[in-house]
């Protein structure tokens, strides 16, 4: 089995080598990549292409909310996950929309840390759950509950679909989302993929972005 190959972008030299030498004793993991900005990330994915990027925001030269966008544009297959001590409302819409997989604060613990790693990874979204509270908190100030959503050629969602979004907004896995629906696996990654198409959009990160940005988060994705 091959190992999931990881870049580390930090200027922090201390905490960079410090994440390194924590996910390198994991058996299934492979840092190739230590740099100090997003400049830096896209010239290295050039020469050697990783599997995910552990990008911290706030980096000389370019940040990682920008260099996020830049790598899923060129490198699709490269996931990107935000690691952060920053939880700021723009930082955080950003950098999902840019098509980050992930958005972490930097407390959290080695287990999380490299759970998140394996889940950006085989393709899920994952959220630091002070984040998800914080989005939540702000989508139920400045947003209405979304009853209905439609699609791109003015079809109204299911509400199947509408309770997929909502986990999916709140960075559950297909797993999860099978459990939590009592559906079949497979019956949630053919709603998944119905979902692209009727929507226009490539990648979980980018339909987590829009369930988000939809309000989808403000019912805490109860499922009725």
């Amino acid at each position: 089995m091959s190992k999931i190959r990881v870049m580390i972008a930090d200027d922090q030299a201390i905490v960079a080598q410090g994440l390194g030498a924590l996910l390198s004793v994991e058996d299934d993991m492979e840092v190739v990549k230590i740099v100090d900005n997003g400049q830096k990330v896209l010239e290295e994915l050039e020469k050697q292409p990783v599997d995910v990027i552990l990008m911290d925001i706030r980096m000389p030269v370019m940040n990682g909310v920008e260099c996020a966008g830049h790598v899923t544009e060129k490198f699709p297959d490269t996931k990107v996950l935000i690691l952060t001590t920053f939880d700021d409302d723009e930082y955080i819409s950003k950098a999902i929309g840019n098509g980050a997989s992930g958005y972490m604060l930097k407390d959290l613990t080695a287990e999380k840390l490299t759970a998140a790693v394996r889940n950006v990874h085989i393709g899920n979204s994952v959220l630091d759950h002070l984040i998800t509270k914080k989005i939540v908190g702000n989508t139920g100030v400045i947003r209405e509950k979304r009853k209905s959503i439609r699609s791109e050629n003015g079809e109204v969602l299911t509400t199947r679909e509408m309770d997929i979004l909502r986990l999916i907004a709140h960075g559950l896995n297909n797993t999860e989302i099978s459990d939590a629906l009592c559906l079949s696996l497979g019956t949630v990654k053919n709603y998944i993929t119905a979902l692209y198409d009727k929507l226009g959009i490539k990648g979980r990160p980018k339909l987590m972005s829009f369930a988000i940005d939809n309000g989808l988060m403000g019912d805490g994705g109860s499922t009725g």
